[in-house]
């Protein structure tokens, strides 16, 4: 995944922040406890971000990695004052939280999730680059490289060979896997251009047995039917069976990253189900709901590339001062003494999901039998058919970082 956003002077714009994604597996370690509270702000993003994408792209297919996009505004927002930084923290949920305490808790995740100590490959990165001539104040570029890791360099935005630069950084953080985020970015040039790139790639803790997958039918949600090859694998599982729902926890390798599929009962649907899920109820409820059980799960295959623009839902969300292309409304002069506004956020995401892996957040629970009192009967075992539209979400264990989310209507490869 790979975010970028880009400032521009007015009457020019401050350019997105554009996110893109890719998915397979991965695993991580535990960071401060204080870290936690930036933690749970960010979780309550993502559900808030992605209800209001489902909002205004009813019965489409999305995927978006909203740990990409909070991140990236949170580098900006070392730059905003006033009211814009006051939408922006209500927006992201970090209002309670010292701007010191956002900076802190980004650099002790970043440092976590990018632990190399794994099979897997998790990889983040952020960037800035900025108009030849025109630097931002070093104290703004100092606390995004202290941190936020981000590399820092100066770009004529007017020469077309600044779009492949970006390009290049893009490709190259994610793999290949997403290449273009700067076109189209450059007109008018910003001022100011800040990226984030996400690379998830992994395997499953309990891979899928090939041997397994064959053609099924696949419900769509204007009630007709697509074959699409479904993998199945039967075993103990970490799963829910919520009111309206069945869910199960695929962990990857590792175990603290795993993917989280949500199976709407017939008659409900996946937009009705993240309607009524929140980052509390995540946190409280859905989560540790989980338990173990034998069972069956037939998953299908997909592969997914998605890009969306964020202006949209994030103004919908009360982040308007920013957009606000009209001079003295968006305040950003802790970036610049030039008046800028964000011109565009766009996010471009990819994922594919096979028997091997996923992209992938893994957690792993154990159920342990209270002392001195008899052990309660096996739960009978499981069925879950995913033939029909789904969420699914990919998180972390220990951060409770919800690095990935997606609603599957009609899968495809």
């Amino acid at each position: 995944m790979n975010a970028s956003l880009k400032l521009i002077e007015h009457p020019h714009r401050f350019v997105p922040l554009i996110a893109m994604l890719l998915l397979p597996l991965a695993t991580f370690a535990i960071p401060p406890a204080e870290d936690q509270l930036l933690a749970s702000a960010n979780t309550g993003f993502a559900f808030r971000l992605l209800k209001q994408l489902v909002k205004e792209q009813p019965g489409e297919n999305i995927f978006i990695s909203p740990f990409g996009v909070s991140t990236v505004l949170q580098m900006a927002g070392n730059g905003a004052g006033g009211q814009t930084k006051t939408e922006m923290q209500q927006v992201l949920g970090t209002a309670s939280l010292r701007q010191a305490a956002v900076n802190t808790g980004n650099r002790d995740l970043n440092q976590y999730l990018n632990n190399p100590d794994t099979n897997n490959i998790l990889t983040l990165a952020n960037a800035i680059w900025y108009q030849k001539g025109i630097p931002a104040k070093p104290e703004f570029i100092s606390c995004n490289q202290q941190f936020f890791g981000a590399t820092v360099d100066a770009l004529d935005f007017t020469d077309s060979h600044s779009v492949e630069v970006i390009n290049s950084w893009a490709s190259k953080k994610t793999r290949g896997k997403i290449t273009r985020i700067a076109d189209g970015m450059m007109s008018p040039p910003p001022d100011l251009f800040l990226a984030n790139a996400v690379y998830f790639k992994g395997k499953w803790q309990d891979p899928f047995d090939s041997k397994n997958t064959k053609d099924r039918a696949f419900h769509l949600r204007d009630g007709g039917q697509k074959q699409v090859p479904m993998m199945e694998k039967n075993r103990k599982f970490t799963y829910r069976r919520g009111s309206g729902y069945q869910a199960v926890r695929l962990p990857y390798e590792g175990w603290n990253l795993a993917m989280y599929v949500f199976l709407p009962d017939p008659g409900s649907s996946p937009a009705k189900l993240v309607n009524i899920m929140t980052g509390d109820k995540w946190e409280r409820v859905t989560k540790p709901g989980f338990e173990d059980r034998d069972g069956t799960v037939v998953l299908p295959k997909f592969k997914l590339e998605y890009q969306t623009a964020l202006e949209q839902p994030l103004t919908a969300m009360g982040m308007k001062a920013a957009f606000d292309d009209r001079p003295g409304i968006a305040d950003f002069s802790g970036i610049s003494s030039r008046p800028l506004y964000i011109s565009a956020v766009q996010q471009l995401t990819f994922v594919e999901v096979n028997e091997e892996g996923t992209e992938a957040a893994a957690l792993t629970e154990m159920a342990v039998p209270m002392s001195g009192g008899p052990e309660p009967p096996p739960s009978p075992p499981f069925k879950m058919i995913v033939d029909r539209p789904f969420l699914f979400l990919i998180a972390d264990e220990q951060t409770e970082t919800i690095l990935f989310m997606g609603l599957i209507y009609e899968p495809t490869l």
